[in-house]
């Protein structure tokens, strides 16, 4: 993600702050899942067909034909027909430039780690699940942060034809940013967020989903109190009166809030749903003990493996190092390019680390962010081979860098396979004298 933004609370210039606070506890009573949260697997028996209604709104929202439903009348409007024929085309070049390379790059590279069904974490993600999903799409569990705002699912039956063809307008705007340079631009989807009928992320998620050739199953609003209570409403049929955050702007402090999708991948038997959750959270060093029983069931939900792009290199920042120190706690692996942790921060008894592509100076809105020691390591051995598609602020292929960090201490189940190739091609970098070097860089 990248903004020009400069708001307080330990936000990068030109970029969004979103800061994960985590406070570890060892309170065994709150490490526990709330068991206010619904097991998705209760609704693996619904029918496969074009079937339940929120999987109805997500294949509409996405330009996809529904065969049945009230939605189904609305597939005749001009605007509906245009928009749904530019995306088959749109997201067809997708898949062609980027999604399918990026999925066979993973199983061919990444070994267990693409493989697994751990849970993903994607700190700093906007509503950005095709990446995500094209790397770990086994993955029992997504966990995206960010700071837009929640969203709401649309309601077509009381748009008017101008406001109709103005939303699926916007919609084509709010993606262009993934589509064109694949990472979202959060001042663009703040501003079509504000003006237009797209209030949120909700909609972009169901649009992923549904073009992922997923089957949405169920949509939930999820907040947690400090008191670690947690209530779900369902997203269709909710109103601002019962969840206050779908009536403001305003993040509420005293609440963590996001979204709850479950849904089945392609191809899969359904027995097993996976599970998307959105939190939307701003939350600085100096609060993060305002949210304990929030973390312990985020912590409930590892060991994880982060993936970050595009990440505004926030987790420069010291203001955010708790959340840093989080992800390197309870990650089994880390995929990230340069914009996520610094190198100086992998201890090298730790993690062993694998690097692809080319490392540059980073784009000029973060040109200060630039390590000498990440660029000595990508000069010391010519065998790290470039990457076949493009990641982060490095959209075109051929340029862009991507570090694979695995924890030496988390021993991987007997059943996965060893991670990356093991013909000693890839260049596996022990930085110890790096970090020596370059401790401040």
């Amino acid at each position: 993600m990248i903004s020009d933004r400069d708001k307080p609370q330990g936000r990068a210039i030109g970029s969004i702050l979103l800061v994960l606070t985590l406070f570890l506890t060892n309170d065994p009573a709150t490490a526990r899942q709330p068991d206010a949260i619904e097991d998705p697997a209760s609704l693996a028996g619904k029918s496969p067909d074009d079937g339940g209604v929120y999987n109805h709104y997500a294949r509409f929202i996405a330009g996809m034909a529904v065969a049945q439903g009230e939605l189904a009348a609305f597939q005749r409007r001009p605007a509906w027909v245009e928009y749904s024929r530019s995306f088959d085309q749109s997201w067809r070049n997708l898949n062609k430039r980027l999604l399918i390379p990026q999925r066979q790059w993973a199983e061919r590279e990444l070994g267990a780690a693409a493989s697994s069904d751990s849970s993903v974490f994607y700190p700093f993600s906007g509503p950005d699940f095709a990446n995500v999903h094209a790397f770990f799409p086994r993955a029992r569990t997504y966990v995206l942060v960010a700071l837009e705002q929640l969203g709401e699912i649309p309601r077509f039956a009381e748009m008017n034809d101008g406001q109709f063809k103005s939303y699926f307008q916007s919609m084509k705007s709010s993606l262009r940013d993934l589509l064109n340079i694949n990472y979202f631009n959060s001042s663009h989807m703040d501003a079509e967020i504000e003006k237009t009928q797209v209030k949120g992320v909700l909609p972009v998620l169901l649009f992923m989903l549904a073009r992922s050739d997923a089957q949405v199953l169920d949509v939930r609003y999820w907040t947690m109190g400090m008191d670690g209570r947690v209530r779900e409403f369902p997203a269709l049929g909710t109103t601002a009166r019962e969840f206050p955050a779908l009536g403001t702007a305003d993040l509420d402090l005293n609440n963590i809030q996001g979204i709850r999708i479950s849904f089945n991948a392609a191809g899969s038997e359904g027995d097993h749903p996976q599970t998307l959750y959105y939190f939307r959270l701003d939350l600085s060093n100096q609060s993060f003990d305002r949210n304990r029983r929030f973390l312990s069931f985020l912590r409930g939900l590892g060991p994880f493996t982060t993936f970050m792009k595009s990440a505004s290199y926030v987790m420069f920042d010291n203001k955010v190092s708790t959340a840093r120190q989080f992800v390197l706690d309870h990650s089994r692996y880390i995929v990230q390019e340069d914009s996520g942790i610094p190198l100086k921060y992998f201890e090298p008894t730790l993690w062993s680390l694998r690097f692809n592509g080319r490392y540059v100076r980073p784009i000029s809105a973060f040109s200060e962010k630039y390590q000498k020691a990440l660029a000595s390591v990508y000069k010391a051995d010519k065998r790290i081979k470039p990457l076949p598609f493009g990641f982060g602020y490095y959209f075109k292929p051929g340029e862009a860098n991507l570090m694979f960090a695995e924890k030496r201490s988390m021993n991987r189940g007997k059943d996965e396979a060893p991670s990356g190739n093991s013909d000693g091609k890839h260049f596996l970098y022990n930085h110890a004298v790096f970090l020596r070097q370059h401790r401040g860089s």
